[in-house]
């Protein structure tokens, strides 16, 4: 039989497919061709059946698809070594909000390689940025250029500034004129955003974003849902947080989480809830009956002693067939990758612990369906892009022989140092370095271009 030839055989591979009804090849090969998977299996039935222009052998290495962030600030990615402390709140003019206000397009584009690189060296493909990015376009060329995939929408997307969750933002002069509460203002960006999506293979794409927790009326959560509905994008936003989110929401608009959004005709497979962390048995039902995405940050729920006392539900939602995803929020406290481990931890402590292999599909086909790219990304099967993880085969402080469904990658994913990415079958980083663009320039550029800007705000 005469062999295909491909543009990309990757062989040799300890391969988690992200696809619980075949998880794990090992040895392992994946053909690529045009971006796509076209062939993975054994490595023996894949090279006799394959050629290729170009053979990666991953050393027997752990290769799996590409880890999705489905919420955080691209705007907090960049601060290593800054003159303030996120506890500092507003009490020093230079401080994180100030900092996040004041950036132009080369503090964007600065922040954002960094950021790509930072994501790639952890086996992350795709980070979803959560509406604090100004500049928007600057951050979608710069991702564009590195090779990486985002999702962007419309910075701070909010119309009602009276809720007590906006105290720090509202005593910022330099964000409320740049993003001001304006519902019009938020809607035109919206369809700015997702202009993007007319190219299908677009890295950068746009969603329909809302700060939420009680910082957008009912017609402006209505409004976004007629032009996520109108232009097939996802939904999401913030919800459900902090008891003090809840209440001050309920006061507001006589309802909260679940069931305001179901009221309004937000909840559904083409949302996606950040946080949801206060939860009544009404909104659960509503959950259950209408499948919306969440995108958990168990860290927080610790951090801030939200859980417990509240109760836990996001594993018993997981097993209940709610597509649940793991986010950082963050990285001003918390390390890029820390919720796979800290998931299991919330649940244990909780008392209905997650199967230890759960965060792994939360962070690879959960997290893709969560951004709305469930049909494209987020498992190595056929037809779906190849975005592609190999961790270094050398690293030998961890053990896969008894895993055959993703435990370790559940475990200490961010720990296993990454060797080589592959993004739409492109190779975007070689031996740990962003092989599209030089890596020392970037962090050089973004470390100069933070000190700049705190420079500024300091003489505002």
């Amino acid at each position: 039989m005469r062999k295909k030839t491909v543009d990309t055989l990757i062989i040799n591979g300890d391969i988690f497919t992200g696809d619980r009804s075949q998880p794990h090849y090992r040895p392992g090969a994946i053909a690529i061709s045009d971006g796509v998977v076209v062939a993975i299996g054994r490595e023996q039935e894949i090279l006799s059946a394959y050629d290729a222009t170009r053979k990666i052998d991953a050393q027997g290495a752990l290769v799996h698809p590409g880890f999705i962030e489905n919420h955080i600030h691209s705007t907090g990615l960049a601060y290593h070594g800054a003159p303030f402390s996120p506890q500092s709140g507003t009490a020093t003019k230079v401080n994180y909000s100030s900092m996040k206000a004041a950036t132009d397009p080369e503090v964007t584009a600065a922040y954002a390689a960094a950021a790509a690189c930072s994501m790639l060296q952890r086996g992350f493909t795709l980070y979803f940025e959560a509406g604090t990015v100004i500049e928007t376009d600057a951050f979608a060329e710069t991702l564009t250029k590195c090779g990486m995939r985002g999702m962007v929408t419309a910075p701070w997307g909010w119309d009602d500034m009276s809720s007590d969750m906006t105290e720090g933002y509202g005593l910022n002069k330099t964000l409320m004129r740049r993003a001001p509460p304006d519902a019009r203002r938020v809607i035109d960006q919206f369809k700015h955003e997702l202009a993007r999506n007319k190219d299908e293979n677009a890295l950068v794409r746009g969603y329909v974003g809302l700060q939420g927790c009680g910082g957008s009326t009912d017609d402006l959560i209505r409004e976004a849902v007629r032009v996520a509905t109108e232009s097939n994008a996802l939904l999401w936003m913030h919800e459900a947080f902090m008891p003090c989110d809840v209440a001050e929401e309920r006061r507001k608009f006589g309802d909260a989480a679940a069931v305001r959004m179901h009221r309004l005709g937000a909840l559904g497979p083409f949302a996606t809830f950040a946080h949801m962390n206060i939860l009544t048995e009404e909104d659960i039902e509503l959950i259950l009956a209408m499948k919306p995405g969440l995108s958990w940050c168990p860290q927080h729920a610790l951090t801030y002693q939200i859980t417990p006392p509240e109760r836990c539900w996001f594993p018993y939602l997981y097993r209940e067939g709610i597509s649940v995803s793991l986010s950082v929020d963050t990285t001003m406290r918390f390390p890029i990758g820390i919720s796979g481990l800290m998931s299991l931890y919330l649940s244990m402590v909780t008392g209905d612990r997650l199967n230890e292999s759960d965060p792994f599909y939360m962070q690879t086909i959960d997290a893709a369906r969560n951004a709305g790219l469930g049909d494209r990304l987020g498992s190595l099967t056929l037809g779906k892009r190849a975005d592609v993880v190999i961790r270094e085969a050398r690293d030998i402080t961890h053990y896969s022989w008894r895993d055959d469904m993703g435990i370790l990658l559940s475990l200490s994913s961010s720990m296993i140092p990454v060797d080589t990415v592959l993004i739409d079958g492109k190779v975007v980083m070689e031996k740990g370095r962003l092989t599209t663009m030089d890596q020392d320039e970037i962090l050089a550029e973004a470390m100069r271009q933070r000190d700049l800007l705190a420079a500024r705000v300091s003489a505002a």
